[in-house]
This record gives C-alpha cells, structure tokens and sequence, in this order.
C-alpha cells in the first residue's frame, strides 16, 4: 500500500487506486498520518477541517467521516498497514514509515544528514526531493490549513534543497547545478544561502562577474524592502569573491561563509526613522520591562493596528537598549501578514546563524532547532527582536530561555497565548503628536503659515502615524502645493485611500495584509460593519449584520479585534462595544463594495436599523413616563434570541445608544429607508424628552421628517410632525408658531387616515400652544376634544394630558378650586396607570394651586414629592422645573436654601437650553432679592425673565412677574415704572380671564404713591 500527501491525496494499493472518499475524508485522513501514533484530539481535528469556524454538527460530521474513512480502506485490504484507533478524546493512526510519502521523505532527509559523503548523501536528497507532486494535501487542504500543519514539511523541504546543492557543490558539481540554482533562486530570491551557494557556484566556474551581480541584486532587494543588507556570512562570502580568495575553490568551503573561529557579535536591528515622534511614555514602560530585574526570560509583545507605529517604535526603543545587550540582537521578520509567512522552522535557521550555528549543524524540526537556540544564548545578554508575529504559537519556539535575555515582539494580533509576556497596545496617535509628526516631515516653515490646514490633514488622516508620513512625505515632495489642498483632496471620503499613497507606501496595502490575513466570516463582518456610519456598535448589531447568533457574532468581533481591526470600547455596564477606524472603514467599504455589492448591504443595514429599532422600543416602554401614543408602521424589526440589554435598565441603554441610534436615523434616511427612520426617531423620543435632548431629537425628526416626505408615507410624516410639536420647548429661540405650524399639520394628517391616538395627541399640542399665547377659550375647546376622543378609544395618556391642558387652563384663570379637582383626577389616572412623569407633573401642577388657594405647607409637601419623582425618573427637565419652583416656595422659608435652589435651576437651565426654566429660577432669584431688601438686584432678574417669557408668549406667567416687578420698582421709589408693570400685568390677567388676580394689581396701582427715584 502506498499513500500520497505531498501533491494531491492518492492511495494505491495492490497497482489500483483506492478512493479514500470526498474532500473532507481525504483531509482527514492526511492530518492523521502526517503524525502517526499522535492522538488527534476531536476539539483539534475540528478546528482544523472547518478552519475554526465548525457548525453546530461539526462533532458528528467529523465521527461519520471516520466511519466513511474506515470503510473505503480496511475492506480493501489495507487494515494490516494503515490502522485508526478511536481513543479517548480524539483518533491516532497507526502506519508503517515507508507507506506515507511524508514519513519516507523525513526518514530520507534524516539519513542523507548522516552520510558522510557529498555523492550518497546528494542521492538520497534527490530521491526525497522527487517525493514532492505538489503543495502538501494539494487538492484538500486551505492555504491556512496547509500552513498551520504543513508549513514545517515545506521549510524541510527548502532545507532539503539548499543541503542538496551543497553536497551537489562539496562533490565539485558546480557548473551542473547552476541552472537548477538559478530557477530555485527566482523563486525564493531572498534565501541568502540558495543566493550564496549560486554566488560560489558562478564563481567556481570562473563567472565572478554575475556571482557579484547576484549578491548586489539580494541587497537591493532587502533594502528596499526591510532596509536591511544581507547576512554577515554573505557579506564575507561577498568579500571573498571580491578579493579571489583561494579558499573558495576547495570543495569543502560551505556555501555561504568563510568560516571564522569566532562568530562577531550580531547587530542585525533595522533601522530608526529619523523623524521618530511621541510614543514618550511607552517607550520608557518598554525599556522599564525589558531592562529592569528578571528572574525569567522578559518578553513584550506590541500590538495595534496597521500604519501604528509598532515597529517604528520598538526599533527605535531597541537601539536605545543596545548597552544593555553587549552580547547582541538578532532580528527576524516573520512577514505574518503576508502570503509567504516566515514559519517557526526557517526564522530559526535566521536565529541560528545569527549566534554562529552554521546550517550543516542545525537540527531537522523545529523542536530540535530550539533547544539549539536556547542553548546557544544561554550565558548571554541578547535582545531578541520578532517583527509581525502572527500568533503566540508563531513565536513561542524563538525564545530564548535565559532570564539573561529579553524579547521584543510586533504584531497585528493581540499575543494573549504568550505565556509571561507584558502586552502593550499601541492606538493612533494624540491630535499634538500627530501634528508634531507632519510638522517633522514637512517643515517649521509650513507649521507657521498653514498650521490649521496641516491640523485638518492629521484629522483626516485619523490620527494614524502610516498615514501622516504619507500626507507628510506627499506635501514635502510637492513644496509648491498648499496643504490645504490636500486637505480639500483628503475629505472626499471615495478617494481618500487613493490619496494616502506614495512611493511605496500605502495605506490601502497596508490594511490589506491585515483584512487578507482574516478567515472569510470575519472579513464579510467587517465589511459589513463598516457600511454603518454608527461610530461604534454593541455585539448584537454584528449579530443583525450577519442576520446570525449573537454568539457567532461576538466570536468574529472579538477575532477582529484581536486582529486590531476594531478598538473594544467598554460600556458602562460591562457590554462591549467595538469601534472602527475611519481609514480602516474606507478601506473595508471598498470591499464591501467589490465583494457584497449594493443589495446585500442595504438587506444588512436594514437588518442592524430593525435591531436598534425593536431594542429602543423596549427600552422606551420601561421609560417611567411617555409625552405621546406609541405609533408604530411597517418596518420589519430584528429581534435576538438573547437577553435584551434594554429591558433591564432602559435610561442606561439609551445613553449607551443614542449616538448610535442618531448615526442610524440620519442614514437611514439618507438612503431612503423612510419606515425605518421615522419609526427610529419616534423610539427615541420618549428619552430625548426625559433627558433634555431637544437639540439632537430635532435634527433626526427633521431627518425622519424628510424621509417620509419624499416616501410618500402619510403616517410616518404625521407621526414626526406631532413629535416635533411635542419636542417643542420652552428653548430660546423657539416660537410657539412653529409648535402649532407642526401640531395642526400632524392633525390634519391623523384625521386623513383615522388614526385616533394621534389625533388626541395633536389635539393636546395645538391646545397648549394657545394656552400658551393666551387664547384659553381655543384651548379648552381642543383639550376637551382631545379628552372625549381619548376616552371614546381607551387612551388613558391622552386622557391624562386632556386633563392636565384643562387644569392650566383653569388655573390660570383664577379657578383654583376647580383646577385642583381636575388636577387631582389627572393624579390618579397617572398613578393608576403607573405613568411616572405624569405623577410628576401632576404634583408639581397641584403644588402650584395649593400655593394659590393660600395652602403653603400643602404646596411645598406637593413641589418635593414632584421633585423627588423626576429625580427617580430621571427626568432632567421636569426635575428643573421642580427645583426652580421650590426655590420660590423657600424664599419666605429658608433664603440660603432658595438661593441655592434657584441656582442649580438657573444653571441647568441654560446648559440645556431651557428659557422657560431659566425665566421662572430668574422670577423666583428676583423674588428673593426683593426679600433680601435688594430691589435694583431684584429688578434685572425680573427684567430678563420677563423678556424671556416675552418671547415664549406666556402671559400668565408674564402677569406674574411683571406684578413682582411692579413691587420692585416700588421699593426704589421708581413710581412710573411700577405703574407701567402693574398696568402690563393688569391687562394680561384680563386677557386669560383672570379677573382676581387683575383686581389685586389694580389696587396696588391705586395705592402707588408718587415717584421719588432710587438712590
């Protein structure tokens, strides 16, 4: 029998092909006899056929499988040389060498080491060389795979060629060989001993010319690619040529050296940038690890994303330590980013040769040259330096074992399997290194005269130190260009990429090893996610993405965050949230564009919109209080199978979401999604109401606003239009106008279509926008409208602010027994319907009558208990409101609490926008000054709650302060100015109805004695 891995999978047996069976049997069947008599374990056979993405029924594929694979060969004849043993926790076969190709070839490489002479032991290479059909496990295996499990048989394999032309040179067959050595040197021109033995081939054969036009070809080649010159030993070779060494003609001379008794001292770091910027801090922790007392082997790994700096900065860290290594440092780049990865076996080789271990002397596995390594730095003080590492298990058998030693390690991937080590994470840089780089590159000269155009380039740029060396690099060879034309280039977002590229750098590539280097599923999430303006998302929006189990999801997220492709951002909560990169973005957006095309992604946004959607829906039902009916259309809803973050703490979820939920209006709308974006806006608008977002519901309702228009969507218009009006404030600014503009066309709408919650709704709004502007006749008749519809459909909130309406209106009238029972009847349909923020107000609504029915200790107990739930609510506004009301109540209680009380009002006030707060802690500071015997003081609060209240339209209120105001002027001995308030309150009061309240200021207007002026 005879079974074939190196090439595509063949049995043969008896002269006939056998069929082990499909792809995943002959997989299966190579990975089990490439190491014979080692038990496989299953969690590791099926991370390795799935390439660990394995579904659900990966365990029992893989057991039928075996069964398959068990009946193609034993009836066949084969059980007496191929046997499978089940054990437990996996499978091991049991083979005799000579049946397996691998095997033979490891056993011929091993045993051509032990000849002693160049003719037998080039034989026996030979034939284990023409073992080779192909790739191993060609037609079955991934190149990931291939490289996790193959990539030492290929390093043997190179190590089986370079000993072959080394035996083919000891036996004097050097101009035979130099054609094979010239096509094996095309393909792997930066091996320096494939390039060494051709330079002492061409030379023996009295070609010293292109021997020395070889060696300058590799040196060009490194150092364009890694600055880097060629090895030590093929610099001497090098030399020797140069000067016809004699020694070079005998046969034994090895192929890449003239040997020295002494190796020197390796220096093999690469270069420090010049322009080296920032990184201070880092750099001092990293030469405090790596330097300070040890009692083992000191390792730190550096990860970050593409364009970083990592190896920037541990280059530059490294050259500083160099007093502190006198026996050397090595270096290896292990290329993990790219296609022809470095393996364990051949950056060993690199290492061994570095310490003076010559190739003929190193062992055949990577086991063996490890334990060569560390043995030969084991009395020494070296610093190892690994660049782009692709994993813990890439570098693990590079380390030295002497605490003596030290290691510094770059890489794309979090190293989390590196046992020991200190992991730092290297982000972009801080706006003022970034501009402190560019400045470097370009010059002080340009920092002088375009310092803000070179500050939007950094910004533009991300802060990302690859891309402000090309902006950098781009800008200096170009003197005659402005920066800021660039900057103009830089914010076109489609050719952004295009512009961030010269001269061999490129961001684009960049990104591209890192986004290649990703198994399938994480790079569609990433494309995926990109196509989100969402700055950063929760698991559960890549779950939607990828319409597919959070888990799923949160196991590709985490990959690319190791992968350093997405930032974890930690909520406040313990969730995660995963952020992305503005280049990596474009980057991944141009690959979503090429690979998923249009239709696919919208499905996948419209999926993420859904999520948002039915999370914001949940949490806004658990919010303690809603201002309008939930409306709900069409638009379909993602809903996980998972627990639902905003069910258990609604408030924390909309705070951790609303930058979120915004970017996702605004897009949604942009791309025409009408359902989705107004139904978005509308889930937000209960928060946006509790925690003063006016500003930010006001842009993504106009957004939503717009959508629905172009859309046609009569409901979704009139559903914005009504929460516009409602989201209407006391703001500056605002004008009761455009509330009624809004409120009367949602009206207008919801009568159209029958929608009769919307209706109360808008109903309510118009009305309390006339009692604002004081045309309670108007208002009463819509609120009272408002409340037989409410009733007429079981609306219990609608009832409850048709109730509310008709109370102010009769309060402000001078009604007060009146408005206290309907106040009273709006408590209690509050409470039984458990809306808080109506409890709230109804509170602070009776507070106020109380306080006018001449009952202070009944209102102040009233305002606390308001106060005390908008607090529990955290409801900010109405919790201002309270505060600026109390503070009133205590001005004739405690003026150090009403001082206080009233500022915090004030404050809040104006750092939220709100002019009607602000106006009634002025009324109330103004009252409390009149108090305090300060009426000039007293005077310009009132005059600047009044000219607020002005522009708001509220006359009542006006009424209220204009009288305090009257008093005021009174206490200066200003006569006609407190004739002209009482006289402007006069007629207010008249205009609401409230004919007592007019009766009071008319006899302080009869009272007022002739002016004398103020001192």
């Amino acid at each position: 029998m005879e079974v074939r891995l190196l090439g595509q999978v063949e049995v043969d047996h008896d002269g006939r092909r056998l069929e082990p069976g499909r792809r995943r049997e002959r997989c299966l069947l190579g990975l089990l006899l490439v190491q014979p008599g080692v038990v496989m374990s299953t969690d590791r056979l099926i991370d390795l056929l799935w390439d660990g993405e394995a579904p659900p029924s990966a365990r029992a594929t893989l057991h039928t499988a075996m069964s398959r694979l068990r009946s193609r060969l034993c009836p066949a004849g084969t059980a007496e040389a191929v046997t499978f043993r089940t054990v437990q926790g996996g499978y091991v076969a049991h083979v005799e060498r000579h049946v397996v190709d691998v095997l033979r070839f490891r056993d011929l490489v091993h045993e051509a080491k032990q000849a002693t002479e160049p003719q037998p032991r080039a034989d026996l290479l030979r034939r284990a060389l023409s073992l080779w059909r192909g790739p191993f496990l060609a037609d079955v295996a991934t190149p990931r795979l291939r490289e996790r499990i193959g990539g030492e048989l290929d390093e043997l394999r190179m190590t089986a060629v370079e000993d072959l032309i080394a035996a083919e040179l000891a036996g004097s067959r050097h101009r035979e060989i130099i054609g094979e050595l010239t096509r094996v040197t095309a393909e792997y021109p930066r091996n320096e001993r494939l390039v060494g033995q051709l330079m002492l081939a061409l030379y023996r054969s009295g070609r010293q010319f292109e021997a020395l036009a070889t060696y300058q070809r590799l040196r060009t080649l490194l150092a364009d690619e890694i600055g880097l010159d060629p090895g030590p030993e093929l610099r001497r070779l090098h030399t020797a040529i140069l000067r016809n060494d004699a020694a070079l003609n005998q046969p034994s001379t090895p192929a890449t050296m003239i040997r020295q008794e002494t190796p020197p001292v390796p220096r093999q770091l690469p270069p420090v940038v010049a322009d080296f910027t920032g990184r201070q801090c880092t750099v001092e922790r990293l030469e405090a690890i790596l330097t300070g007392p040890a009692t083992q082997l000191r390792v730190v790994s550096v990860s970050g994303p593409a364009g970083v700096g990592k190896s920037s900065l541990a280059w530059y860290a490294a050259h500083r330590l160099r007093p502190a290594f006198p026996d050397g440092q090595v270096y290896v780049d292990l290329r993990g980013t790219w296609s022809e990865a470095v393996g364990p076996f051949t950056a060993l080789k690199r290492l061994l040769r570095a310490v003076g271990v010559q190739d003929a002397a190193q062992g055949d596995s990577v086991e063996e040259r490890s334990a060569q390594f560390r043995d030969a730095v084991a009395d020494k003080s070296m610093l190892v330096a690994i660049d782009d590492a692709v994993s813990a298990a890439h570098v693990r058998a590079l380390l030295p074992g002497s605490a003596s030693c030290a290691v510094i390690i770059t890489s794309r991937h979090w190293l989390t399997g590196l046992e020991g080590a200190v992991h730092l994470a290297l982000r972009t840089f801080e706006p003022e290194e970034s501009l402190s780089l560019l400045v470097r590159i370009v010059g002080p000269p340009r920092a002088d005269t375009e310092r803000e155009a070179l500050a939007e380039i950094t910004e533009l740029c991300g802060h990302l130190p690859l891309a402000i060396r090309i902006a950098g690099a781009r800008l200096a060879a170009r003197p005659h260009w402005r920066a800021a034309l660039l900057a103009e280039r830089l914010r076109d977002e489609l050719v952004r990429l295009d512009e961030l590229a010269t001269d061999g750098l490129e961001v684009r590539a960049s990104l591209g090893l890192s986004y290649r280097a990703l198994p399938e599923p994480a790079r569609r999430l990433l494309r995926l996610l990109s196509l989100l303006d969402a700055p950063d998302v929760p698991a559960w929006a890549g779950a939607a993405m990828l319409d597919a189990a959070p888990r799923d999801a949160e196991g590709l997220l985490e990959s690319l965050a190791d992968a350093c492709l997405l930032d974890i951002l930690p909520g406040a909560d313990g969730e995660a949230r995963y952020g992305m990169h503005d280049l990596v973005r474009l980057f991944a957006r141009e690959k979503a564009a090429e690979e998923e095309g249009e239709q696919i992604g919208r499905l996948a946004l419209r999926r993420a919109f859904g999520a948002w959607l039915s999370m914001a829906e949940d949490a806004s039902a658990r919010l303690p209080g809603s201002t309008v009916a939930s409306i709900r259309g069409q638009a379909t809803r993602w809903r996980s199978p998972a627990p639902r973050p905003s069910a258990t703490n609604p408030v924390a979820w909309f705070v951790r979401e609303h930058v979120a939920l915004a970017a996702s209006i605004h897009q949604a709308a942009g791309l025409g999604m009408a359902d989705l974006a107004w139904e978005l806006a509308a889930s937000a608008q209960a928060y946006y109401e509790l925690g003063g977002l006016h500003d930010d519901a006001q842009r993504t309702h106009q957004a939503a606003l717009r959508a629905t228009r172009r859309a046609g969507d009569r409901l979704g218009e009139a559903v914005m239009l009504r929460n516009l009006a409602d989201l209407w404030t006391s703001r500056r600014g605002a004008e009761p106008q455009d509330k009624l503009d809004a409120a009367e066309a949602a009206l207008d709408i919801f009568r159209e279509i029958g929608e009769k919650r919307g209706l109360a709704d808008a109903l309510y709004l118009c009305a309390d926008v006339h009692r604002s502007c004081g045309r309670h006749k108007q208002a009463l008749a819509l609120a009272t409208e408002a409340l037989s519809i409410s009733t007429s459909v079981n609306y219990e909130l609608g009832e409850c602010h048709a109730l509310a309406q008709q109370a102010f209106v009769v309060r402000e009238q001078g009604r007060d027994a009146v408005a206290r029972e309907m106040a009273e009847r709006y408590l209690v349909l509050a409470r039984k319907m458990a809306f808080r923020r109506d409890e709230g107000m109804a509170l602070a609504l009776l507070g106020l009558i109380h306080l006018e029915l001449g009952e202070p200790a009944s209102g102040k107990a009233h305002l606390e208990r308001a106060l005390a739930v908008a607090r529990e609510t955290g409801d900010r506004v109405q919790e201002t409101y309270a505060l600026a009301r109390l503070g009133q109540v205590y001005v004739t209680l405690d003026r150090a609490v009403a001082r206080h009380m009233l500022g915090v009002a004030l404050d809040r006030s104006r750092t939220d926008g709100l002019a009607y707060g602000e106006a009634l802690a002025l009324s109330g500071i103004g009252e409390l000054e009149l108090a305090n015997d300060r009426p000039q003081h007293a005077v310009a609060s009132l005059r600047r709650a009044i000219q607020l209240l002005g522009e708001l339209r509220f006359p009542f209120l006006r009424a209220r302060a204009l009288s305090t105001l009257g008093k005021a002027y009174a206490h200066c001995g200003e006569t006609a100015a407190a004739a002209a308030a009482w006289a402007t309150a006069y007629e207010l009061f008249r205009q609401v109805d409230n004919e007592t309240a007019a009766g009071r200021v008319a006899a302080l207007l009869s009272a007022l004695p002739r002016s004398t002026g103020c001192d």
